[in-house]
């Protein structure tokens, strides 16, 4: 009974591996098959990859030639018709757009600089007027004629000949509403002696009217306030003032 036993299993080691070899024979031709099988897929996809060029070239090859059939045909119709297909304007290239655009900038920046200029121009046009305007201004408050009334009082103050005349003005400056060559008069009426008819102020009205025909004749042009001042002035010399006659 022992020896059977021992014999019984060295039978089941021997299946065992008989088995185990057979499963890598299995496995072994499995993976030659795989390969084989790959190499098929290889050779097949290189052989797709080849016709697919070969369709392209003679694609490629075909529109060549209807190319040349078609230019062929046009240079035949052109020489038969002597007319010939016009020409397509040239494009701007990429160069050509760049100097133009460098063009326009120089030529805005030239219109900028001389507006700039008329600009600063008609700024200092403005100031030159300004200041000739007020020059002029200043040069006719200088040119104003000497109120009769505040050479007179002028004339007190330094103690000139004037000195009584230039009293009754200052005088007449307390009398409510006086002020002018008039109201002066009018002082001088009432701060002096008493003169018969015709009064001392129509004596001067009378003078003024024939003197001042002569100095519109004499020197035309002048302000009414400068005609007045230089008769004033005549009417403190003349004989015909009765001051001047005491």
């Amino acid at each position: 009974m022992g020896k059977l036993r021992g014999l019984n299993q060295k039978a089941a080691a021997a299946a065992e591996q008989k088995l185990a070899n057979q499963k890598v024979k299995d496995a072994a031709a499995a993976a030659t098959a795989e390969k084989q099988a790959g190499v098929e897929w290889s050779k097949g996809a290189n052989l797709r990859g080849q016709q697919k060029m070969e369709a392209a070239a003679l694609k490629a090859d075909e529109q060549a030639r209807k190319k040349r059939e078609k230019a062929v045909l046009l240079a035949e119709e052109e020489a038969n018709t002597g007319s010939s297909k016009p020409k397509k304007a040239p494009t701007l290239s990429n160069k050509g757009k760049k100097k133009n655009n460098d063009l326009s900038l120089l030529e805005d920046a030239l219109v900028g600089a001389a507006d700039k200029k008329v600009k600063s121009k008609r700024a200092a046009e403005r100031q030159k007027a300004e200041k000739q305007k007020t020059e002029e201004a200043r040069k006719r408050a200088e040119q104003k004629p000497v109120d009769p009334l505040l050479a007179n009082t002028q004339s007190m103050i330094l103690g000139t000949e004037d000195e009584m005349v230039g009293r009754a003005a200052n005088k007449a400056l307390e009398v409510e509403g006086a002020g002018g060559i008039d109201n002066a008069l009018n002082a001088l009426n009432t701060g002096s002696a008493a003169t018969s008819e015709p009064t001392k102020k129509a004596l001067y009205k009378a003078f003024e009217e024939r003197k001042m025909a002569e100095l519109k004749s004499e020197l035309p042009g002048l302000k009414m306030s400068q005609y007045k001042d230089k008769v004033f002035n005549l009417w403190k010399k003349s004989p015909e003032n009765p001051k001047n006659q005491q």
